[in-house]
């Protein structure tokens, strides 16, 4: 956009893309129609016209806001007139309405110089039009008792992160400022995964409810899974599918994680968590679509929210805990400790473990070592979740899944030492 305005002059761009963007609302507005019949308000002609009124006023009068606000004032009284008018025919909405009165402020935007905000809300806006069905769709779908949650959620992301201070304390070298912000890596991964399930509905098939499951936790899905194949034997393949795309998933997930925190670290497990993430996914695919179901298990489909503030609470506990014990471990045992730790830790919970390394490697813990004792970890996750497969799931399902994810974890290890 700079090298724009340096050829042209500021009000040239400026009327150009307030024509533009008033141009695509207005065409969005004639595309879609009159809201309710007899009641259409205006189009491709009329939505231009107000985005240049308010590109002019602001462009004519640049020492005083009085202009733009009288303008403003007129417009929103012709658009009380007309919501007025047809009120008495059908309830129309007031979509159009809102729509007119952001053009007209967009045109003054542009006017004002504000080229990318003009252009990033007209886009936004037109997007919002278009997704009409799709995001009252999604209002359905979304239970009234998740509003809470998605409140907590801002709660954490966007009022006590930036109010955390962000510097080390103790001997441990703890930053309350990235060991929050892990909680909000972790719990953003979490809620984009439950929207989406929520977004795609109830009947989706085994392998897509093993992907989504993935992003969320592999090892809650692999145990949901399990104990649904127990009462449809003939599809063990399927279920046994769904299982290891639910970790080829995980390998990407996790990777995204320790990019956010520790880039030296993943660049290192690049190769070997792509390789194993595509291959994971491949094998359960082609293991679905030669034995495959319809539909997903209820206890996937209905779960509850996994973003409950007493979830990310805990989370944050282990994850103070595991940064403590892993920089003890590393003090005291060297490099084998933090390596027995990693077997033990994947074990249990292999997230808190993997993000502690990240905030000690290249310190106490070397960045090749805090890599190797990554995928130990996820190894030692995989082979849990092959013993809940066989111990919760159809025998068939359970033998396949183990083999697979036992097979997945050891190949992990070699070719993270190979490479």
């Amino acid at each position: 956009m700079s090298s724009i305005t340096e050829l042209l002059a500021p009000e040239a761009v400026g009327f150009a893309l307030t024509l533009a963007l008033s141009l695509l609302i207005g065409l969005e507005r004639e595309e879609h129609g009159p809201e309710s019949p007899g009641t259409h308000f205006g189009g491709i002609r009329t939505y231009p016209i107000f985005g240049l009124g308010g590109f002019l006023l602001v462009l004519a009068f640049p020492d005083s806001a009085l202009p733009f606000a009288v303008g403003l004032a007129a417009l929103a009284a012709l658009l009380t007139v007309s919501y007025w008018v047809a009120l008495k025919q059908k309830d129309p909405g007031l979509t159009s309405e809102a729509a007119a009165l952001l053009t007209f402020t967009l045109g003054a935007a542009a006017a004002g110089g504000l080229y990318w905000i003009a252009v990033a809300t007209g886009v936004v806006t037109v997007i919002l039009l278009q997704e009409k069905s799709r995001l009252e769709e999604l209002a359905v779908r979304l239970p009234r008792h998740e509003m809470r949650t998605l409140a907590r959620f801002l709660l954490v992301t966007a009022v006590i992160l930036p109010a955390v201070p962000n510097q080390t304390f103790t001997r441990f070298d703890v930053n309350p400022f990235k060991f929050w912000l892990v909680v909000v890596a972790v719990s953003a991964v979490s809620y984009a995964s439950y929207l989406l399930q929520l977004w795609l509905g109830h009947d989706r098939g085994l392998l897509l409810s093993g992907v989504l499951g993935g992003a969320y936790s592999s090892t809650v899905t692999t145990v949901v899974l399990a104990r649904q194949s127990t009462h449809h034997p003939s599809a063990a393949r399927a279920y046994a599918g769904a299982i290891i795309a639910a970790t080829g998933v995980m390998y990407f997930r996790l990777w995204i994680l320790v990019r956010l925190f520790a880039p030296g670290i993943a660049s290192r497990l690049l190769l070997t968590f792509a390789v194993l993430g595509v291959v994971g996914i491949g094998l359960g695919a082609v293991m679905s679509r030669r034995n495959g179901r319809d539909t997903a298990p209820e206890e996937i489909r209905t779960r509850r929210n996994p973003l409950e503030l007493t979830s990310a609470v805990a989370f944050s506990v282990v994850f103070l805990l595991v940064l403590v014990v892993t920089r003890v471990v590393s003090d005291r045992f060297g490099d084998v400790g933090v390596l027995v730790m990693a077997g033990i830790m994947g074990a249990a919970d292999v997230d808190p473990f993997i993000l502690g390394l990240t905030q000690v490697a290249g310190g106490t813990v070397s960045l090749q070592l805090a890599s190797l004792a990554i995928v130990i970890a996820a190894a030692s996750n995989n082979l849990l979740k092959g013993i809940y497969a066989m111990v919760f799931g159809d025998r068939r399902t359970g033998r396949m899944a183990f083999v697979a994810l036992t097979a997945l974890g050891l190949a992990g290890v070699a070719l993270f030492v190979a490479t």
